[in-house]
């Protein structure tokens, strides 16, 4: 099963989607190496730059994991960011 979980990056300028998976990635593979991050089953969906936030598809094995890897982004584009988990879904459709 899938799980989606929207999140938001709260800081003063709008970051690009590019920079924000970079970010993601990073601290994904800080905490968890590239065997979590397969485990997990972690797919950015979804990025709105004008509101700073984002929706990434994971296992519901790994949700608890990808919540928490979430609130460990503090940087995104030079900048530092405050990290929010806005929901959690079992469709991507009740996010938008």
């Amino acid at each position: 099963k899938k799980r989606y979980v929207k999140f938001a990056l709260i800081c003063s300028a709008p970051v690009a989607e590019g920079d924000a998976k970079k970010a993601m990635y990073s601290v994904f593979s800080s905490l968890f190496g590239e065997q979590g991050i397969a485990r997990q089953k972690l797919w950015p969906i979804r990025w709105f730059p004008e509101k700073n936030e984002g929706i990434v598809r994971c296992s519901l094995a790994g949700l608890e994991e990808v919540k928490a890897g979430l609130l460990f982004i503090r940087q995104a584009a030079g900048q530092s960011v405050v990290p929010l988990i806005v929901a959690v879904s079992g469709s991507v459709g009740k996010l938008k």
